[in-house]
């Protein structure tokens, strides 16, 4: 037997409780501008430092191949400060070799800045050139959302949003296609000026088909080329701080202005000299360093004085080599995906053979 149930207060209503307007965190593709890249080296720079290698260590569901490779970084870093700590150790303990040493550690530290700031600058020369010329820009960035696998159940799980900094043509066979098609100023339009400027064609029926497998090979000679002119570049940084022309530099370091506190001194009078002298400190710093990069450039080019064969003409040989690699790969790959271009919107690829596109 079913009993009824009746509501004793006819005028009570069931409402449901607001919810907190909270904005929803979503993937989506930034503009690829210098502040953009900073904060994604920071965010993955740090956290590779920081976050991942305790999620590492603890065994962490959540720990993914991204984290492994974001930590990459460290023994970068960490090694090249150690190779250069214990160089001046070892040599520094001898009284005789203290000066040369010290001048050898300095250009050591020198070389690992310069070489690891040509290395990334130099991938513009490659990626830039590229983009003018077929409209693919494989360093376009990406925030990357994801949702963690809970590591408690039920509403304990509490799972937070995750960020990751990628770029869309991270994946050459599976890039993100799905924020280019749905993300604003991108789409079919996009497609369609890469299929232009590639000499695919205009008013094409699906530009996203047609132009993939030419986008994949954009993107898979793109990398090559960068990542060889990109280390031929970091050479040329540490032939560069090699120069004897940076004793000027090394000088206005050693020989920077320092405050010397007065008996009775007031604390503003204190900040103010010691402000006062690290803004001169910098202007000194900035003119020596700007000079002596340009003679080292010199000195790379002719040689150093009183060399001969060789060793005269070896600088000037890898920066002509340097500069052939970059133009050349970055020739190669307009060419490769014009070429492909030219070869589909010419019909020579039969396109009533079952293929597969990704």
């Amino acid at each position: 037997m079913i009993k009824s149930v009746s509501i004793a207060d006819n005028n009570t209503t069931f409402t449901k409780q607001p919810e907190e307007a909270k904005p929803k965190l979503e993937s989506k593709i930034l503009p690829n501008t210098l502040q953009t890249r900073i904060r994604q080296k920071f965010h993955k720079t740090s956290n590779a430092f920081l976050e991942y290698p305790i999620k590492g260590l603890r065994g962490d569901v959540n720990s993914d191949f991204y984290e492994f490779l974001a930590m990459g970084i460290i023994p970068y870093l960490v090694g090249s400060g150690m190779f250069m700590l214990m160089f001046n150790l070892v040599h520094g303990l001898d009284p005789k070799s203290q000066k040369i040493s010290g001048l050898n550690g300095k250009k050591m530290a020198l070389g690992v800045v310069l070489y690891g700031l040509f290395k990334t600058l130099s991938n513009d020369l490659v990626t830039r050139p590229v983009y003018w010329g077929t409209g693919v820009d494989i360093e376009l960035p990406v925030q990357h959302v994801y949702h963690p696998l809970p590591k408690q159940p039920g509403e304990k799980a509490n799972i937070m949003p995750q960020i990751q900094q990628r770029k869309v043509y991270d994946s050459r066979e599976f890039f993100r296609k799905d924020l280019l098609n749905t993300e604003p100023g991108y789409g079919k339009d996009y497609y369609a000026k890469i299929a232009k400027r590639i000499g695919l064609g205009e008013d094409l029926t699906d530009p996203v088909t047609e132009t993939t497998p030419i986008i994949q090979s954009i993107v898979s000679t793109t990398k090559t080329a960068k990542s060889l002119s990109s280390y031929a570049w970091a050479g040329l940084g540490v032939g560069l701080a090699v120069q004897n022309s940076w004793s000027g530099f090394f000088d206005s370091i050693s020989n920077r202005r320092r405050h010397i506190a007065k008996p009775g001194e007031s604390f503003a009078n204190k900040m103010g000299s010691r402000f006062k002298n690290a803004g001169a400190n910098f202007v000194d710093i900035s003119k020596n360093f700007g000079k002596s990069f340009v003679n080292s450039c010199k000195t790379l080019w002719t040689g150093e004085p009183g060399t001969k064969g060789f060793m005269k003409h070896a600088g000037k040989g890898w920066i002509l080599a340097t500069l052939a690699l970059t133009a050349g790969s970055v020739a190669n790959v307009i060419y490769r995906a014009r070429q492909m271009g030219h070869l589909e919107n010419k019909n020579t690829i039969d396109k009533n053979k079952e293929s597969t596109v990704v």
